[in-house]
C-alpha cells in the first residue's frame, strides 16, 4: 500500500518537518481514496489511524474508532487499542476511556 511508504518516508530521519507533513497529508489521501476500505485488516486500520493522529484529524479518527467495525478491531488489536487511549486522550475523553475500561475489566472477568 502506497500510503505506508509515504508514512514511511515522512518518519525518517532528516525529513524536514514540512516535507514530513506534506507525506503524510499524501499518504492520507492515498489511504482514504482507495477501493479497498481501512478496515479490511488490522494493519491497514492501524495506518489509518496512525496518520490521522499525525495530522492532528482526532474527530476523524474518533468516528472511525466509534464504528462498530472500529470497535470490533479494537477488541482484538492491541495495538489499535493503543491508537485508541490516544485518540480519546487527545480528544480529553479521560473519564470516558476509564469507564470504558473498567467495563471491560468487569465483563471480562479480570477482577477476583
Amino acid at each position: 500500500m502506497r500510503g505506508a511508504h509515504w508514512r514511511l518516508q515522512a518518519e525518517e530521519y532528516g525529513t524536514p518537518a514540512q516535507m514530513s507533513e506534506i507525506l503524510y497529508k499524501l499518504a492520507h489521501r492515498l489511504i482514504v481514496s482507495s477501493p479497498t476500505p481501512s478496515y479490511i485488516s488490522i494493519e491497514r486500520f492501524h495506518l489509518h489511524l496512525s496518520v490521522l493522529i499525525k495530522l492532528e484529524l482526532f474527530d476523524d479518527a474518533h468516528k472511525l474508532l466509534d464504528s462498530p467495525v472500529g470497535k470490533n478491531i479494537c477488541a482484538t488489536s492491541l495495538s489499535c487499542s493503543e491508537l485508541r487511549r490516544e485518540v480519546w486522550k487527545r480528544k480529553g475523553l479521560v473519564k470516558e476511556e476509564g469507564e470504558l475500561a473498567k467495563k471491560l475489566v468487569l465483563e471480562k472477568g479480570f477482577v477476583t
